[in-house]
């Protein structure tokens, strides 16, 4: 699985699966922080952030969830608890995964290759904002 898609994928599942906004992640594997922003398809995912803004953790239980970064591909993922599993449509890209408080862990069964990520910064509201606008802050974890 492709960099960028793997970090798509822990993207998507954190955001589903704790809740939170996420604006960064680091990536263990490269030892580098991952701007979300910095994405091909940034656009998406802020739409997909957007749609998602007052979604809450905890109701990601047996959830199936449709993410399409291209025309050709989609992430399809399948969330039970903190749990989740999926591929990529349009490639042999299949992986599993599972989300500890900010900690994302995912193994891609194409590569055979076992990934961390942390979520390492959020979106937070506008302090006047009613929480509909896609802007936001960035709160950076120590």
């Amino acid at each position: 699985m492709k960099r960028h898609n793997r970090t798509r994928v822990a993207y998507i599942a954190g955001r589903l699966i704790t809740g939170k906004r996420i604006a960064s992640l680091y990536d263990f594997t490269t030892l580098t922080d991952v701007e979300i922003e910095s994405l091909p398809d940034a656009d998406r995912i802020r739409e997909l952030d957007f749609e998602y803004n007052n979604y809450a953790k905890g109701n990601a239980f047996k959830y199936a969830f449709r993410h399409e970064f291209t025309e050709k591909h989609a992430i399809d993922l399948t969330i039970n608890g903190n749990t989740f599993m999926g591929r990529i449509t349009g490639s042999s890209a299949y992986f599993i995964g599972n989300v500890r408080g900010d900690s994302i862990y995912i193994f891609d069964y194409e590569d055979a290759a076992l990934l961390n990520y942390r979520i390492s910064g959020c979106v937070l509201e506008d302090e006047v904002g009613s929480g509909t606008s896609p802007s936001g802050r960035l709160q950076r974890r120590e």
